[in-house]
């Protein structure tokens, strides 16, 4: 009967065998030399039965009646061998439904003692070989351990070669090597494998009579074999193959048998195979259907569970993919999850399931644009990468996968390090899969995506080139109707434009349109990929009109792109880039037709691009920006630029490292110009003003922002300040890391923690302000804060825009501002002074690397006086047109010699930034009387913003040591180790000690200078005169340092201190004020750092000064400082670091003289 049953299915059958042999059982007395038979008969029926219905008391009694026979059946007895490998079998049937480890190892043992007590020549020799070969090949499924393969494939073949064609098992053997042979391709590739599997498996099929139970499972074996080969070949009739043989299977497999779940799957996946090829809807849903129907089969503690969980999981991805409905990719990452989390580690099939997680949450970020999404899918393709050896299979396509979630993430963020990464990961893939693999072409297709990524970055031609050759290679193995052959056409056309747009060859551009159109028109309007398709087309379109002119192309371009836009949903990630094109597009066609229409939908497109929710936040501020510039009502611009505004702290995000915030925001200084231009000429002054705060110096402001006391915070909610403070020490070192070129994983776990903890930290801060009191913590400043910026003199702030230039003034102690315009100044009059100061400055003046003294060369072609004479125009210039009319408003170009100067601090904008505002002014007249300067009237100082301002005035207020005597640090450095001499700096420190007691002095100098002495003095002082060499870092403002006897000292380290007294910091250092033209509104440079990291008042340099120069401007500055006081060291009156400079100067001035500029001009204060 239960032969009947195995043959035949029926249910019944095995019951009644059941029972007949347990009372067989329970009449046979222990000693009777039958019972072990009876017992083994008995264990078997279980185990056929267990095979058919799954339950979990069938198997148990199965080892448990299998385990008598064994253990009644003496040693050396003939029967002992069978009894032990059937005890085997059992425990590896159990292994198979439960999964526990300890089975599989179990059943070898049992196996191969069975198999060694068995002699050759024996007829259940090739059973035992069999038997043992099917273990080691489920211990590999489980391990991946490539030795068990070699085992099961041994002794597979020995079974094969043993037994005749016409014995029952041979078709268990035969299937069984085809499956361990189908292993081995799997795991080492090479088709003569999988060829032999589909051979062996065919044999196995053609030996196995109809009806008999387990023909099902041969014919589905031999269709995943045949799914298989068309995976790597590609060939269509493998994959019909498979769906016919899979579905003889199922139709074959009676209601509830074991096997039904397992059958169902496969099938689900064939037809997944052939909607991956041919795109036709019917088979994705069926994949679907009969894959849900094996999950709802199977119980959850079934082994394979995991399995079916995963694949259809797999199955609503690729929906997802084709249709880009959300909830097909939210169940994706359930399912998908679902089977990791059953997948126990050390499993074979754990990193597949890694893979199929983080592509999954990869392909809702592409559609979202949530980068917490790809992420999730960076740290899941990771993992799946670190736990696969190399040398294995999958290992090329794990790292591919990787490779384009990196490639993803630079989209987003743009650091240049995921890119090159992303290369050279897709390098080591392609060269390691062979040509005839059916994958090859995807790789070849990402590996020119990442090339053109990166030309469009760097716009080195090779990579365009490179990009080309790519596509083209993966276009030329993907055959006419597979269903991703439109995407790589659109790809080749995208990497033909690109070189276009560089080059500018004709034909480059045809063959783009053409190979964009043929991906047009091979997909339906439905498809996911379609507006990308046509977003393409369209660029196309556009880059040949801007060549051409052609009227036609404009309209081709508006018209793809516009179906683009109608064919994307709203809350897409795309839509945002869909629409700037479209606006671009429109522009394109007013600028030509001057048609109001136009104008009015490219702005609406810009407008909704700037709005759109899921956009890339950079994407959304340069549409912000195209729609501000056409506004032709400034109020309307306005609210272009608002938009702008609260899009910064997003496009410049602290999830990205420092040196990358830092390449953005050249582009946003000039916006923020462009802005405060636009609310000053219809009067919003005060908006003028916090836009200006808000959008300058924003990578200080960022800094500074995670250094802020949390005092009034603390005080209500102590555990949350905790929390907010631990972040933000963690974010400020992770902002700074440098990310290798090379691929890492300890990189990479820090770069995702790095974004991790940027949205903990925004979290944080959303969580504060929903607290009564903290609603605007952290929120940008507003007017009636920032005019606290003037409690200790007059702000004036100078914007300059190409619309317009003014001068906003904050009065000292006033809680108005005051505006006037600056008719006579202009953007490009401002860019053409700077040039003609550095031109007249690089005539006389050498600025050497890392900050070396002044050193003077003078060419026989220039004369002394054309210097002098050119900057003497500069100066003048500043002096007429920003300088006197400001003065002339505050009512300040009359003196009163009873009175001190007052005071004003510039916050200048733009170009002006790197002019010399304080000593604007006309000299060298004929008439002596006509010389006028800004010194005459005011005491000059700068800010980087008026936050910082603000910061130094509070830092002064609540310092109550201000009035004592304060110490002196001085850090000279005269012969630093690898760099030129400074001996100027020893005289200046003798000018400091000729002004101040010694016991007020702590003089580091020569090998006593080092990093660890200056560190554990710095805060004993407050002051600190730095006479060394200065190394501006314009990448990371944080890595700029101070060249000391033993290294480096920066002030990413100095930031980690805490300097309640610090008081002035004076950097005699070369170029300490110095900036990067490229980032006027950021202030990169060491003035501007000292200034952070705690030292209220600072005095700097411009440019390189002479070595005998410094000590007259030292001398004079600590003369006013310290000889100004009673003999207890206490002032007599207020003098201010910014006075005692501004008197340095004077004196320095009337030695040199008025018209050597280049000796005098470069020394400023900032702060207060």
């Amino acid at each position: 009967m239960r032969r009947r049953f195995e043959q035949r299915g029926e249910l019944a059958d095995i019951d009644k065998a059941i029972n007949f042999l347990e009372m067989s059982v329970e009449l046979t007395p222990d000693g009777d030399p039958d019972k072990p038979s009876s017992l083994s008969a008995l264990g078997s029926a279980f185990q056929s039965r267990f095979r058919h219905l799954g339950r979990h008391t069938d198997i148990e009694e199965a080892i448990r009646y299998k385990q008598q026979a064994v253990d009644l059946t003496p040693d050396g007895h003939s029967d002992k061998p069978s009894w032990i490998a059937n005890l085997g079998i059992t425990f590896q049937s159990r292994f198979e439904r439960f999964g526990n480890l300890e089975d599989i190892e179990q059943a070898i043992r049992l196996k191969q003692q069975a198999l060694t007590l068995t002699p050759d020549g024996h007829p259940d020799k090739p059973g035992w070989f069999n038997s043992v070969g099917t273990a080691y090949r489920r211990r590999f499924e489980r391990l991946g351990d490539p030795a068990d393969l070699e085992q099961a494939i041994t002794a597979l073949q020995q079974a094969v070669e043993l037994t005749p064609d016409d014995d029952a098992d041979k078709p268990g053997w035969l299937n069984n090597l085809g499956n361990a042979l189908q292993n081995h391709f799997e795991r080492f590739g090479g088709l003569a494998y999988i060829d032999q599997a589909i051979q062996f498996k065919q044999r196995a099929v053609d030996l196995t009579p109809n009806g008999h139970a387990i023909k099902p499972s041969w014919i589905a074996n031999l269709g995943s074999s045949f799914e298989l080969r068309f995976d790597w070949v590609g060939k269509l009739t493998d994959i019909e193959q498979a769906i016919r043989l899979k579905q003889q299977a199922v139709d074959l497999t009676p209601s509830g048998h074991v096997d039904s779940p397992r059958r169902l799957c496969y099938l689900g996946d064939a037809f997944l195979r052939r909607f991956g090829y041919l795109g036709e809807l019917k088979d994705i849903e069926q994949a679907i259907d009969v894959m849900q129907q094996a999950v709802d089969l199977t119980p959850d503690d079934h082994a394979e569970k995991p399995l079916w969980l995963n694949n259809l999981g797999g199955a609503f991805n690729v929906r997802f993919d084709k249709f880009g409905e959300l909830p097909d990719s939210d169940k994706a990452i359930a399912f998908y999850q679902e089977a990791l989390n059953l997948t126990p580690d050390g499993h074979a099939a754990k990193p597949s399931r890694l893979t199929n997680l983080g592509t999954a949450f990869q392909w809702r970020y592409e559609h979202l644009g949530d980068l917490a999404d790809n992420e999730q899918a960076i740290g899941h393709l990771r993992l799946a990468v670190e736990l696969t050896p190399d040398g294995h299979v999958k290992r090329p396509t794990f790292v591919a996968n990787l490779a384009t979630a990196l490639q993803t993430r630079y989209k987003h963020l743009e650091e240049l390090t995921d890119i090159r990464q992303a290369i050279d990961l897709l390098r080591q893939t392609v060269i390691l899969i062979p040509d005839s693999h059916i994958s090859k072409a995807m790789y070849l297709d990402a590996l020119g995506t990442a090339f053109q990524l990166r030309f469009e970055k760097l716009h080195e031609l090779s990579d365009i080139e490179e990009a080309i050759y790519f596509h083209q290679q993966a276009v030329d193995q993907t055959p006419d109707g597979y269903a991703y052959r439109p995407g790589r056409l659109t790809n080749l056309g995208t990497a033909f434009q690109c070189r276009f747009n560089q080059v500018g060859n004709p034909t480059d551009i045809a063959q783009a349109i053409d190979f964009q159109q043929q991906a047009v028109n091979l997909t339906p309007d439905g498809h996911a990929v379609k507006p990308s398709l046509l977003t393409n087309l369209g660029n196309s379109f556009r880059s040949r009109y801007k060549h051409l002119s052609e009227l036609t192309d404009i309209e081709q371009t508006i018209y793809f792109t516009q179906r683009a836009v109608d064919l994307t949903p709203d809350g897409h990630s795309n839509k945002a880039g869909w629409l700037i094109n479209l606006g671009h597009s429109y522009k394109c066609r007013f600028d030509h037709l001057a048609n109001a229409s136009d104008h009015d939908q490219a702005s609406s497109a810009f407008q909704n691009a700037s709005v759109s929710l899921n956009g890339r936040p950079f994407i959304r501020l340069q549409a912000a920006l195209q729609w501000a510039s056409l506004c032709l009502d400034p109020h309307l611009a306005l609210q272009a630029y608002d938009q702008m505004f609260q899009l910064i702290p997003r496009a410049v995000w602290l999830g990205q490292t420092v040196s990358h915030r830092i390449e953005r925001l050249p582009r946003l200084g000039r916006a923020v110009n462009a802005a405060v231009a636009t609310a000053i000429s219809v009067g919003q002054y005060s908006k003028a003003v916090e836009w200006l705060e808000d959008g300058r110096g924003v990578l200080w402001g960022q800094i500074l922002q995670l250094r802020s006391p949390l005092d009034d915070l603390r005080n209500q909610h102590p555990q949350i300040a905790e929390n907010l403070q631990t972040v933000s020490r963690a974010l400020e070192t992770a902002g700074r890391t440098s990310r290798s070129n090379h691929i890492s994983f300890d990189i990479e776990q820090e770069a995702q923690r790095h974004t991790k903890l940027a949205r903990e930290y925004e979290s944080v801060l959303t969580d504060i302000r929903g607290r009564d009191g903290f609603e605007d913590f952290f929120m940008p400043r507003k007017l009636p804060e920032l005019v606290h910026a003037a409690k200790n003199g007059h702000v004036v702030i100078v914007n300059v825009d190409s619309l317009r230039c003014d001068a906003i003034v904050l009065p000292r102690s006033s809680s108005s501002v005051v505006h006037t315009p600056l008719p006579n100044f202009s953007l490009k009059q401002c860019q053409d002074l700077r040039s003609k100061m550095i031109w007249s400055l690089n005539m006389s003046v050498h600025i050497g690397r890392n900050g070396d003294r002044l050193k003077v060369k003078t060419p026989s072609t220039v004369s002394k006086d054309d210097r002098h004479h050119d900057f003497q125009a500069v100066l003048a210039d500043l002096w007429l047109n920003v300088v006197q009319p400001v003065l002339s408003l505050l009512g300040l170009l009359e003196t009163d010699a009873k009175n001190p100067l007052p005071t004003i601090t510039w916050c200048a904008t733009g170009a002006l930034a790197f002019l010399p505002l304080h000593a604007a002014g006309i000299y060298g007249s004929g008439n002596p009387k006509q010389n006028v300067k800004t010194s005459d009237f005011v005491i000059s100082s700068y800010t980087t913003t008026l936050t910082a301002l603000i910061n130094s005035g509070s830092k002064t207020r609540t310092n109550s040591d201000r009035t004592l005597r304060p110490k002196v640090l001085i850090v000279s450095q005269p012969l630093t180790p690898g760099m030129d001499p400074l001996p100027g700096t020893l005289e200046e420190a003798k000018e400091i000690e000729n002004c101040i007691s010694s016991d007020r002095i702590t003089h580091l100098t020569h090998d006593q200078a080092t990093i660890n002495a200056v560190m554990n003095e710095i805060n004993k002082h407050a002051i600190i005169h730095l006479a060394c060499h200065g190394i501006q870092d314009l990448n990371d403002p944080l890595n700029s340092c101070f060249a000391l006897y033993d290294g480096e000292l920066h002030l990413q380290a100095l930031m980690g201190l805490s300097l309640e007294n610090a008081q002035l910091a004076v950097l005699s250092a070369c170029q300490t004020a110095t900036g990067d033209e490229r980032l006027p509104e950021e202030a990169v440079h060491l003035a501007a750092g000292m200034l952070s990291i705690g030292y209220p008042s600072v005095i700097a340099t411009m440019w390189s000064i002479e070595d005998q120069e410094a000590p007259r401007v030292v001398a004079e500055v600590y003369s006013r400082l310290f000889q100004n006081r009673d003999d207890k060291g206490r002032h007599k009156g207020t003098v201010s670091s910014a006075y005692a400079l501004h008197e340095a100067i004077n004196h320095l001035r009337e030695q040199v003289g008025d018209m050597n500029f280049a000796k005098w001009v470069p020394f400023v204060h900032y702060g207060i």
